[in-house]
């Protein structure tokens, strides 16, 4: 083959180019001009080359390979939301919602409630189904396995999982470590035969909501799965097995790149954490649930929410979920169209952006590269301090975790509530349009084993109501 240079201009390293952005800026310091720090710890330079090099160059397999000829490589569903009150009125939801683009459900449920009724005429071996519990974990994991029992459901017609982990139980009041463990492994022997059921979810997505960082997104949840394993080893579960009927739950948040880099570099760590503890999971196998945030969203400006849903849906499906949640901001009251746009979402990006057509679209892209690696070193050194301060579960008993994602979070609302941080149509170009007058607000009480879910307007949204 005859190499032909289509591009005869000379090769410019990294330092040839900022020496050439320190001229132009004309003795403005190159540092307070065109670099930035995120998460407190990750450098944002104005530019990148391929002489810097990284380990993250390579794609990554997000998914195995489909069963059926001709379907794209990259796989993932949609996911919504369903809040059963009524049951019929629940059902008539689930078979509408399945007709207009969705692949998949979030039942949220109390464990009272009839899944017969619910999910009746639905065809569970061709969508996902998630179980989120809302009230007491254990009435609705007896409710799942009697509703299977009730029409012989067989292992391989059911896909989706159970978010909820034994640490969960913890952020809802449970004391009793040991008991959840084995709560958690008796999930893992009666789901062993449900090869695309996961009956246990980390819950990574739970520290972004609240008001922390990814760092300490994927540091916390890191930690929980460390703790876990130790605690499931000891009795004798194999770590293989454990982590192929576990789902991992992640957000994406306001930062587009830095999110799809976050979410690479978690599937990285998981498969780097099974390697160490002795086994081999390849990170394709793992499953990976993204949702959209409900910390970047505020109840004063609707039209900036469907905007930041929408890129943090596609940094979600480039970071490489398998299944993607987006959720409005008033999830349980939401509007008819609210739920309509949030459903097609990731609808219209597979059919009119082709984002299933890539496997990793994302991969070799130098600023992203840089991105995962200084994410991948801030997190391995933040896990290594707190394994050092003895674990995730006495940092949680100490409540050191609450306390870190609470001081962020404080953090970040004074600054939108005083304007040094700028959120579009919140605080920075409102307009009538889409600018919610008289918003509905609930104030968070938050106990102190919890970690709610919090916004960055929240403080803003405090003084506004008081206000009107």
């Amino acid at each position: 083959m005859i190499e032909r240079d289509f591009y005869p201009f000379p090769d410019s390293s990294n330092n040839d180019w900022i020496e050439q952005i320190r001229k132009d800026l004309k003795g403005k310091d190159f540092d307070s001009t065109l670099t930035s720090e995120i998460w407190e710890s990750i450098k944002i330079s104005p530019c990148y080359t391929k002489e810097e090099g990284s380990a993250f160059s390579h794609p990554i397999l997000f998914n195995l390979p489909s069963p059926y000829p001709g379907q794209n490589p990259r796989i993932s569903s949609n996911i919504v939301s369903i809040f059963p009150e009524d049951e019929k009125t629940a059902n008539k939801e689930i078979l509408e919602v399945l007709e207009n683009g969705a692949e998949g459900l979030v039942l949220h449920l109390t464990g009272t409630e009839n899944l017969n009724q619910i999910l009746r005429g639905v065809l569970t071996e061709y969508i996902q189904i998630y179980f989120n519990p809302i009230d007491d974990p254990a009435a609705m994991f007896s409710q799942i396995e009697n509703w299977i029992g009730s029409i012989s459901l067989r292992t391989d017609m059911l896909n989706g999982g159970i978010l909820w982990s034994p640490s969960s139980s913890l952020f809802m009041g449970k004391e009793h470590w040991d008991q959840e463990i084995s709560t958690g492994i008796k999930l893992l022997n009666y789901f062993k035969t449900f090869k695309n059921f996961f009956p246990i979810t980390i819950d990574f997505a739970r520290y972004a909501n609240a008001g922390g960082t990814g760092i300490q997104e994927l540091t916390f949840g890191l930690g929980e799965i460390v703790d876990i394993m130790d605690a499931f080893v000891s009795q004798g579960v194999s770590i293989s097995q454990a982590l192929q009927q576990f789902a991992f739950l992640a957000s994406a948040g306001e930062l587009h790149f830095p999110e799809i880099a976050k979410l690479k570099v978690l599937r990285i760590l998981i498969s780097e954490l099974a390697i160490n503890l002795g086994a081999s999971n390849s990170a394709d196998s793992f499953h990976l649930i993204v949702s959209t945030s409900l910390w970047t969203k505020s109840r004063i400006d609707k039209n900036s929410n469907l905007i930041r849903q929408t890129y943090e849906t596609m940094a979600g499906i480039i970071g490489g979920a398998n299944s993607i949640w987006v959720r409005p901001v008033s999830e349980k009251t939401a509007s008819i169209l609210e739920k309509r746009i949030a459903r097609n979402l990731s609808f219209i990006l597979k059919e009119e952006s082709h984002l299933d057509k890539i496997m990793d679209p994302s991969a070799g892209a130098y600023f992203l590269e840089d991105l995962e690696k200084q994410i991948h070193e801030k997190v391995l050194t933040q896990l290594a301090d707190l394994e050092e301060n003895g674990g995730w579960i006495e940092n949680f008993k100490s409540r050191s975790i609450h306390s870190q994602i609470k001081s962020t979070r404080t953090s970040i609302q004074e600054s939108v509530l005083h304007g040094d941080k700028n959120l579009v149509g919140v605080n920075k170009y409102q307009g009538k349009t889409g600018t919610v007058e008289n918003f509905s607000f609930e104030k968070i009480e938050e106990k102190d084993f919890e970690l709610l879910p919090s916004r960055a307007s929240y403080l803003l949204e405090i003084q506004k109501s008081a206000n009107s």
